[in-house]
């Protein structure tokens, strides 16, 4: 079996349209619902330059998934990757260089026994000083109780990378230095349409405008097409044999707004705030076309001018010189669904399940089931070495 079709036109499904290629499949179609690449990583552009809403940084040179673009073509730029923490203490809010949060508290013993399953086990296994303003912040970002939320969920809001330090050094010590890292060199932009010419010199055929139906991807399993369903898994569940509402999902409301900027500092720049105070939880300093612009991430819509006062507020510790905010170029509202709930990570196993015996590992969801892009690609790639059977031992490096 060679043929593959691919549900799904962002990242995820261009990656398994080269993965395809790469263990033999010469048949491979991609199709997507918009009418390019990209999926919902395409961020908007006026007069050439990106307005981006969302995360836009890859790994270093060994980084799988930039190994694989590049491979095929895509440019990077070799940059450090500058982050920043607005972090919670008894004081009042402190700024550290690190991507996770900096919290006073002391140093408690390893967590032992199974693995959490939900947000709520991942906090008990911190001290009262950290747990509780962790808490805080997770139920600011979300608004539902944490026992409802899967732990997969935790580096969507940055929890793999908290830092505790004794009480007698206080919150700002123990900072990190900038992590290696790639930008796309033409932008998110250029890089799917990179990856668009990649996939065409292969012969891959890409269908855009293509709403494929669940029930028209089994079909395409029992014509013997190794399908792979790289969009939202939602839509999967009406092929459960046992019927059931869809589980429900925790959506995270978010108001993105992007700003042209005058501003001295390292970048790109990424700053989170962990206070759980405020509206906004995340800003991303970057260029396009020679323009600083801040894209601006809130958990709820506000108003122009206190925006301002927040932003400049929550960078100046990260700035060498005062920032000037000029134009608000972007403002966009939106439903965000990283942080799975527990009902629909297990349902989804369940379903995964039920697809993989019906289909005899013909059926391969890439969905959300790990935040870790890096280990669901992974995972993705293993699925599909073992499905595609002989034709995966053509060439391990074709």
């Amino acid at each position: 079996m060679t043929r593959v079709r691919i549900i799904g036109g962002g990242l995820t499904g261009i990656l398994a349209a080269f993965e395809a290629h790469r263990l033999g499949a010469r048949e491979i179609v991609l199709e997507d619902a918009l009418d390019r690449l990209g999926g919902w990583s395409l961020p908007r552009v006026s007069h050439g330059v990106e307005l981006r809403d969302g995360e836009f940084a890859f790994g270093p040179a060994q980084d799988p998934i930039r190994q694989a673009l590049e491979w095929r073509g895509v440019a990077f730029d070799e940059v450090d990757l500058h982050a920043g923490a607005i972090s919670p203490s008894p004081s009042g809010a402190r700024a550290t260089w690190g991507e996770g949060p900096v919290l006073a508290a002391e140093m408690a013993p390893p967590p032992s026994g199974p693995a959490p399953e939900t947000l709520s086990d991942i906090l008990r296994a911190y001290p009262r000083a950290a747990a509780d303003p962790l808490a805080h912040y997770c139920q600011w970002r979300l608004g539902v109780w944490l026992d409802q939320v899967h732990a997969s969920a935790a580096p969507a809001l940055g929890l793999h990378q908290v830092r505790l330090v004794p009480v007698s050094e206080g919150a700002a010590a123990n900072v990190s230095a900038p992590r290696r890292g790639a930008v796309p060199r033409d932008g998110l932009n250029g890089l799917f349409s990179s990856a668009s010419r990649a996939l065409a010199r292969l012969g891959v055929e890409i269908r855009l405008h293509s709403l494929v139906s669940p029930r028209e991807a089994a079909q395409a399993c029992a014509d013997d097409a190794l399908v792979v369903w790289a969009a939202d898994p939602m839509p999967l569940f009406d092929l459960a044999t046992q019927k059931a509402p869809k589980p429900r999902l925790i959506g995270e409301r978010v108001a993105s707004y992007v700003f042209r900027a005058r501003l001295e500092a390292p970048l790109p720049l990424t700053v989170r705030n962990y206070t759980g105070e405020g509206k906004v939880s995340a800003l991303r300093v970057y260029q396009s076309r020679g323009e600083t612009l801040v894209s601006v991430e809130c958990v709820d819509e506000v108003g122009d001018e206190p925006l301002r006062a927040e932003v400049l507020r929550l960078l100046a510790p990260f700035a060498r010189r005062p920032m000037i905010l000029d134009a608000c170029v972007l403002t966009n509202m939106r439903t965000r669904f990283a942080c799975p709930s527990v009902e629909a990570v297990q349902r989804l196993g369940r379903l995964e399940a039920e697809l993989d015996h019906l289909h005899q590992g013909r059926f391969i969801v890439a969905g959300w089931e790990s935040a870790d892009t890096d280990a669901r690609i992974g995972a993705l790639t293993e699925r599909m070495a073992r499905s595609l059977g002989p034709a995966a031992r053509i060439s391990a490096v074709a």
